[in-house]
């Protein structure tokens, strides 16, 4: 895949992936929250808590369908494999990421939970934030895992594009 067709692809899939995903996860949390309490940070309407749980569930859930998705249209010759060279961060990302699809969903899922999950609760801790009205929160919850989305169907695209390691001659 030529390196212009490379990004067209990738923009096309961020595109899907943080769209769907902001739609899909703000109206989800309007239709739950919508006629509840302001969120806290604990106890039973804890925006903390869903933060946490999002930001596992949410980068699993997308691997274990976009990595299949891509690598079928790779293996039905749709796609064709993608290399950005060792210059992109994502590709060598992307390389170091087993194989198996459930593996690399389980260390997405934990890259989110261990590194955007905290730094999201900083964020609001940071700016003093102590409760969240339901539609403030469904709005924030829409964007924050469309862009979670986004950013990390990136190196799931590569990981399932990525050429076939070159078996050893003899």
């Amino acid at each position: 895949m030529t390196a212009a067709t490379a990004r067209d692809h990738l923009r096309h899939e961020v595109l899907i992936g943080g769209i769907s995903n902001t739609i899909f996860n703000g109206l989800i949390a309007w239709l739950l929250l919508k006629s509840g309490p302001a969120l806290a940070w604990g106890g039973e309407h804890s925006f903390a808590v869903d933060v946490i749980a999002t930001a596992l569930l949410l980068p699993f859930i997308v691997a274990l369908i976009v990595i299949p998705l891509q690598r079928s249209k790779l293996n039905k010759g749709k796609l064709q494999p993608i290399d950005l060279g060792n210059a992109s961060l994502m590709q060598r990302v992307a390389d170091r990421l087993p194989a198996g699809v459930f593996k690399s969903a389980l260390l997405f899922g934990l890259f989110g939970m261990c590194i955007i999950a905290p730094l999201t609760l900083l964020g609001f801790y940071l700016m003093g934030v102590e409760q969240v009205q339901p539609v403030t929160y469904s709005i924030f919850k829409g964007i924050w895992a469309g862009l979670m989305a986004g950013v990390l169907v990136i190196p799931m695209v590569l990981l399932a594009l990525r050429a076939p390691a070159s078996s050893p001659t003899p």
